[in-house]
This record gives C-alpha cells, sequence and structure tokens, in this order.
C-alpha cells in the first residue's frame, strides 16, 4: 500500500450529497436539464399520457463489461494531502468514475422507458420492496453505493404522487463528514446536513422526480461523489462490482426501450444489447441483455 505521506494541507469544510447526486466537491458538474426526462414545458409532466397496459411481468438480468483496455484509476492525490488522512487511506483511494474489475463494469445504471405517450402504474402493493429505503454510507472517505437509484413518485393520470421511499445517508465512519444532495434547482435543490463520527444520520425524504441526475457531495472531503438517479416507475437497477443487474416485475407484452446510464456517458446511452432496445417480454421469462461500453 502507499505510505502516507507528511501533511501538506488541512482541509477543513463539511462533506456534502446531491440527487442526481454530487460529488464531495466545490465545483457544479456540467449536466444538462435534458437526459432521462423531458423537460416541462408549461405544463404537467404526464399530462396527455396515458397509463400502460400490459399482460403480466418478467425479469432482466444481464452483465456489462468494458470494451478493450479499462482507463487506469489514478489515486486521488487530495487524500494524502488532507488532515483525515489516516482514515481515508482505509479504504478507496483512487477515482471512482471507472468501477471495472476482470473486464465488468460497477455503477452503471439500466432502466425501461413504456412507450412514447404513455407511463408506468403504481406496481401492485404486494410487491412493496419498490418502497424499501435506499442506504448509503460512508465509512472511510467514499459513498457507498457511489450509484443508486430512487423511486420518490409514481404517476397516476396528470398527478405525480410520492412513493414514501426515502434516502438515508449514514456516517459510521470515526472523522466527521457532511452531505449534500443536489438535481435540478426546480426541482430538486441542494440540501444536506453535517454528520457527526459513527452515528451521523440523514433522511431526505422530500426528493421528487427529477430530469437530470442528483449529485453527492461533501465539503470535508472535496473527491467524494456519488450519484442517484430518480425514476417514477421501480424498473431499473444498478450494476454490482461484477458487473451484473437485474430489474423484477418488468411489465411484459408490450414494447419498451431499454436505457443506460453511467457518469462518464452522461446524459445516458442506448445499450448495444444483441436484438436492439426495442424489447418486447413474455410473461414469466428472465431476459438476459449482455452488453459492453467504454468511454466515449
Amino acid at each position: 500500500m502507499r505510505q502516507v505521506r507528511p501533511l501538506l494541507l488541512f482541509s477543513a469544510g463539511f462533506c456534502v450529497v446531491s440527487m442526481v447526486l454530487y460529488g464531495c466537491t466545490s465545483s457544479t458538474i456540467d449536466v444538462s436539464d435534458e437526459g432521462l426526462f423531458p423537460a416541462k414545458k408549461g405544463r404537467s409532466a404526464s399530462e396527455s399520457l396515458a397509463p400502460l397496459e400490459y399482460s403480466g411481468t418478467a425479469t432482466i438480468t444481464g452483465v456489462v463489461e468494458y470494451d478493450g483496455e479499462p482507463p487506469p484509476r489514478s489515486e486521488l492525490e487530495s487524500i494524502f494531502q488532507h488532515a483525515d488522512r489516516p482514515v481515508c487511506v482505509q479504504g478507496d483511494i483512487r477515482d471512482q468514475t471507472w468501477m471495472v474489475q476482470d473486464g465488468k463494469v460497477a455503477n452503471v445504471v439500466v432502466f425501461v422507458r413504456p412507450p412514447k405517450g404513455f407511463y408506468f402504474k403504481k406496481p401492485d402493493d404486494s410487491a412493496k420492496s419498490w418502497t424499501d429505503e435506499v442506504v448509503v454510507d460512508q465509512p472511510y472517505c467514499q459513498f457507498i453505493p457511489h450509484v443508486v437509484v430512487l423511486y420518490p413518485q409514481y404517476r397516476e393520470g396528470n398527478q405525480l404522487i410520492r412513493t414514501g421511499q426515502t434516502l438515508k445517508v449514514l456516517n459510521s465512519a470515526t472523522i466527521g463528514h457532511n452531505i449534500k444532495v443536489a438535481g435540478s434547482s426546480d426541482s430538486n435543490p441542494a440540501s444536506g446536513a453535517t454528520l457527526s463520527a459513527r452515528s451521523g444520520v440523514y433522511i431526505f425524504d422530500k426528493i421528487v422526480l427529477d430530469r437530470r441526475e442528483l449529485t453527492m457531495n461533501c465539503d470535508v472531503h472535496k473527491w467524494m461523489t456519488g450519484y442517484a438517479l430518480t425514476f417514477d416507475h421501480p424498473y431499473a437497477a444498478v450494476t454490482n462490482e461484477k458487473g451484473e443487474y437485474t430489474i423484477k416485475n418488468v411489465p411484459a407484452g408490450v414494447e419498451l426501450t431499454l436505457r443506460g446510464w453511467h457518469e462518464a456517458l452522461k446524459p445516458g446511452f442506448d445499450p448495444p444489447v444483441e436484438g436492439g432496445t426495442k424489447i418486447r417480454l413474455v410473461a414469466g421469462e428472465t431476459r438476459v441483455l449482455n452488453f459492453k461500453i467504454k468511454r466515449r
């Protein structure tokens, strides 16, 4: 392991997080408001949309690989110049943009879109897992998980209604952190709190559907970054460290569009899956959709 360097600078401040979550940095991220959702044009985002009728559900699963030699993960110099370096170096000290292990890519969001003019109805209440609390921790000096998906609202007619799902951010580290989550200024303005060592907790219960990813940041440790994507349905998943993803209970019998997101490929991309991104699932099936990505 790299030797800890003598203290060069003393950095003070608080960690901040945003959703889609900004990393722990004081600068803003240049992200277009266009991307996951169309911009509002003076009327309800769901106006003129109809609920999608479908027959049964299916599962989508797959593995995301890196196409070619993945970018090297450089060490974050700021860690070694920070007063909290003895704790921080116990965690990941490298850039987290491209997390590739054995060719498999972590932190890729895979999701589906309904046909144009339709929206997904709220799932049956028997599958209550779609409202489970989403938890992000800061055991050292990074957000774990680095990327999450949220389902804060569902559509009913031309209304957006809260699902009750919240984002809980913890601090299990032996040092203080803070958290700030921010998205579009008109939907999810920046908010957050200071989190005390070992027991700090902050619950974000006012997050709403956003046209852009939310960012998570920490002003104490400015290299810390994280992201959260919001959807008006639960048909989205994030790849794990093995590049695996699974989306359950996806509407079957209708044409859907498969989409992907990665922090280096914002605002999103069409996954290069065999057969194309227009898919029609058969009720009860498990469709395997593997694909490869690389940086632009």
